[in-house]
């Protein structure tokens, strides 16, 4: 059975155990499975009857990415039309993917930037996972150089301006990616915000502040 065939016969539009057993097969060597799921990740791209199938194909792609982006990356380009498609699930495994990618290819990863801005205003289905992945791909990519750290940290702070529930996480993470290639100025911006966060009782979010801050060279007591 074909990948399409596959992919048509799966219901939802996160099809995890699917893309799993699929991208196992890419990472034991089968590469003709993520060439098609490359392919099909902006499948019929305004037909929103078939986002499972785009889904199922960015949830391959994703998994592959985060393991090997250099299996990904060469093909990194074909993967910038699914960036416009309807549902959410499929963007935010595709913009997750230009971050795994973003050291092999920033070129090609720049280009989803725009994207990011986008998302991280959406207001839509599946929003904390769509400008979650928004937020770590800009870290991903601002991570490369001091260059793209300060292409990206502008448009995190717009994400921090627009944050909604949850994300603190992940924009502590994105900050984590790119405070060591920031001035001084910058990270304390940052660290003003972390201070709104510092009171938490969530373990995971008072960990990664502790982390932000010995990067940026303030003392964690």
């Amino acid at each position: 059975m074909s990948i399409l065939e596959q992919l048509k016969a799966n219901k939802g539009t996160v099809s995890s155990a699917l893309g799993k057993r699929l991208a196992a097969e890419v990472l034991n060597g089968n590469t003709n499975i993520l060439k098609d799921a490359i392919g099909l990740s902006s499948y019929c791209a305004n037909n929103i009857n078939v986002k499972n199938i785009r889904s199922g194909a960015a949830k391959i792609v994703e998994i592959v990415a985060e393991n090997r982006p250099d299996l990904v990356s060469p093909f990194l380009e074909h993967l910038l039309p699914a960036l416009s498609v309807e549902e959410p699930q499929t963007r935010w495994m595709i913009i997750r993917t230009m971050g795994f990618c973003a050291k092999l290819q920033p070129e090609v990863a720049e280009k989803a930037i725009p994207f990011a801005k986008k998302y991280i205003h959406e207001k839509s289905e599946g929003q904390l996972c769509l400008v979650s992945s928004a937020d770590l791909f800009l870290g991903d990519y601002g991570s490369i150089s001091c260059e793209t750290a300060q292409e990206v940290f502008p448009v995190l702070l717009q994400s921090v301006d627009n944050e909604i529930l949850n994300e603190h996480d992940w924009l502590l993470e994105a900050f984590i990616s790119i405070a060591g290639k920031l001035d001084k100025n910058d990270q304390e911006k940052i660290l003003t915000w972390t201070d709104e966060k510092s009171g938490t009782s969530r373990k995971t979010t008072r960990e990664r502040i502790k982390k932000l801050r010995k990067i940026c060279g303030q003392p964690t007591g």
